[in-house]
């Protein structure tokens, strides 16, 4: 549990209210706590009025004991006394004055109240109040808890109505009175004999019944069968040294009391505390799992960001390939655009032969067809003139010759025609062809699958990249469990030195408990001597005031004369 004492100036009064936390508040979390608070007191002072708002907090700085502004969670300390300022108005302004000592505020007042009524309260020191607001305060009062307001009632003791502390060094009149209130169990300002026996019992007084019958009888000096308060000043005038005892015995049996109460208090609390230490260790455990499991998964998605760096490489080497393939199938395209250039060209130039071939075939042909017109002509004139016939048949063998030549030449010319017309590259420019569609069909092929091995390599860098910001995410998550394991484990460490010093403070009033137990018995016993002497000092006394009153009136007796003499003497 987080305590902070909080001060502020509510309609020109001066508050001081103790404010709880599970574990140190940050500076919003007191600020809200603050403004809940203090508008319910206002609400409960005066209904309607404006909600309480929080202007800055100044609290008292450990170091330098000074006023300092709130800025830090780290300034919130436990028991720290801070005081809150509201924004400055006209209906509002802040005037110092004395701080009260801090108590919880009134709607968990009576929670208070019913704690303060328990059994085994805990017994708590006092704050040291701050008299004026710019004035240095002791840091080490600060950091106490707050009293309770009024003495916790006890049960267990009979015959005493609450717990109260006597001062060591009383008057005889405050002893009296302290003891003869410690005697009256039933609180009707007498005291009965049961009360006494009851009384000298609890207080560790064994005297016999018969003694405490015949005390109880030299108190009562009227008789009526109760010991009123002079009656037990009389008798306390009688046994000073029982008195003593009495008061004593009263006052450390008080003390013990209170000790007790104390130490059960401390022990109610110890499983509370044992309890805030677990759940400060459960709180620092999973800070230290969330951490582990954040290393984990920062360690998976550097794996994951390195399998796909690795993955996007391979990605980009292939597209990288495929680019060169890519290249080096359109160099093979413009090679065989070059071959298929040639080849035309070459195509062109056998076209280009093979119709020069068909024009001196045609021309030979018409030769031909002349000299076949020529030989008609010639064998119509051999029937039309015989007697040309010598001419006509030396003419005729000489065109025959002619014609042998022309039918050579037809034959030369039919020959290179067709040897031209072979000759032209349809084969090889088919191939051309096909060798072109194949080249134009790869270079598709190879430009698809370079498209796609660029997709592949973008969707891999998007992957890349979202797995580096997931990387970074987990990175920011992994600091910020970081940053909240420190503040758990800084509790949970807090906590145990609180629980360590709980357990020592039990362990050392425990031990002074059972040594001052038994430094009074021993004082007891002895007192115990002291006690029982003065009642047999007391008893021979009245004994002997018994005896001399007797000797006394037997003296008076003996030398009285009688009323005989003495009316003789008066007539003589």
């Amino acid at each position: 549990m987080h305590i902070v004492y909080v001060a502020t100036d509510v309609f020109g009064s001066k508050l001081n209210y103790e404010l709880e936390f599970p574990m140190q508040p940050t500076v919003a979390e007191m600020i809200r706590q603050i403004e809940t608070v203090f508008t319910q007191e206002q609400m409960m002072r005066n209904p309607g009025t404006t909600p309480y708002k929080v202007a800055k907090l100044n609290v008292v700085d450990e170091v330098t004991e000074d006023w300092v502004e709130v800025l830090t969670q780290s300034q919130l300390r436990n028991y720290c006394q801070v005081y809150s300022f509201q924004p400055h108005s006209t209906q509002l302004t802040e005037s110092q004055g004395h701080i009260p000592a801090a108590v919880k505020p009134r709607h968990l007042q009576g929670a208070g109240v019913a704690m303060a009524a328990s059994p085994t309260p805990l017994p708590l020191q006092p704050v040291t109040p701050i008299h004026n607001y710019t004035s240095t305060a002791s840091i080490a009062a600060l950091q106490q808890p707050v009293a309770p307001v009024s003495l916790p009632v006890h049960h267990s003791t009979p015959g005493v109505a609450q717990v109260r502390l006597l001062p060591q060094d009383a008057s005889h009149d405050e002893k009296v009175r302290a003891c003869f209130e410690g005697l009256d169990a039933n609180a009707n300002r007498v005291l009965e004999l049961d009360e006494m026996k009851r009384g000298f019992q609890m207080f560790g007084m064994d005297f016999t019944q018969t003694t405490v019958d015949d005390l109880f009888r030299k108190g009562d000096r009227d008789g009526d069968g109760v010991i009123s308060f002079p009656e037990w000043q009389r008798f306390a005038e009688l046994y000073p040294t029982m008195l003593d005892s009495l008061y004593y015995r009263l006052k450390s049996h008080w003390e013990i009391v209170a000790s007790k109460n104390e130490l059960d208090q401390l022990a109610g609390i110890a499983p509370q505390i044992q309890e805030q230490e677990r759940a400060a260790k459960g709180a620092f455990d999973q800070c230290q799992l969330d951490a582990d499991e954040s290393d984990r998964r920062v360690e998976e998605m550097d794996r994951a960001v390195a399998d796909a760096q690795h993955r996007q490489r391979l990605a980009e080497e292939g597209a990288r390939e495929m680019s060169r393939d890519v290249e080096r199938a359109e160099q093979r395209r413009q090679e065989c655009d070059r071959h298929m250039a040639g080849e035309r060209e070459r195509e062109r130039q056998a076209v280009l032969a093979s119709q020069h071939s068909a024009r001196d075939l045609d021309n030979a042909q018409r030769k031909l067809a002349q000299v076949h017109s020529a030989i008609s002509e010639a064998e119509a004139a051999e029937r039309r003139a015989a007697q040309m016939l010598a001419d006509a048949q030396r003419e005729l063998q000489r065109l025959r010759g002619v014609a042998d030549q022309a039918n050579a030449d037809v034959a030369m010319a039919a020959d290179k025609h067709n040897k031209l017309v072979n000759d032209v590259p349809t084969r090889a420019l088919e191939e051309l062809n096909a060798r072109m569609a194949q080249a134009e069909a790869d270079l598709a092929a190879s430009a698809a699958k370079e498209q796609e091995m660029l997709a592949a390599a973008q969707a891999q860098a998007q992957q890349t990249r979202d797995l580096q910001r997931a990387q970074e995410e987990a990175v920011g998550n992994a600091a910020l469990i970081r940053e909240r394991q420190e503040p758990a484990r800084q509790r949970w460490i807090q906590v145990q030195r609180q629980l360590e010093d709980h357990q020592r403070d039990l362990a050392s009033k425990e031990g002074g408990l059972a040594q001052e137990i038994s430094q009074k018995r021993l004082l007891h016993s002895q007192e115990k001597n002291l006690v029982e002497e003065e009642v047999r000092l007391r008893e021979q006394r009245e004994s002997l005031e018994e005896k001399e009153g007797a000797l006394r009136h037997a003296h008076t007796s003996f030398f009285k004369p009688s009323k005989s003499i003495q009316r003789h003497h008066s007539t003589f």
